[in-house]
């Protein structure tokens, strides 16, 4: 439980800074370094991997990393249209992860 409760964290905040390294992001008034958002991304989507191995196969988890990586872009997405302030946008992806940790069960990442 705590493995997927931290991966999904992970790779929700490496997304998110990720998505502020954009140029066209919508939260920041100037945009993060992309070379610091991109080994942000990488390094949160490697941990996540390495987290969920210990619970799953490592095929299994890596594709559970890429499912939930394109829900938090899809969410992140919808979010910074509605939301104007970057800890708002955190919040509420916080609390999908956690449910979706919670209340996923065993068989969803």
């Amino acid at each position: 439980m705590i493995y997927k409760f931290l991966a999904l964290q992970l790779l929700w905040l490496s997304s998110t800074t990720f998505y502020c390294g954009s140029q066209k992001q919508q939260l920041l008034p100037q945009p993060l370094s992309r070379i610091l958002a991109t080994w942000a991304l990488i390094i949160g989507c490697g941990l996540a991997v390495i987290l969920l191995s210990q619970l799953y196969h490592w095929l299994s988890a890596s594709f559970s990393v890429m499912a939930v990586l394109m829900l938090c872009w899809c969410l992140l997405a919808l979010l910074s249209g509605h939301c104007k302030r970057v800890s708002t946008v955190i919040a509420t992806g916080v609390l999908m992860m956690t449910l979706l940790a919670l209340l996923g069960g065993k068989n969803v990442a």
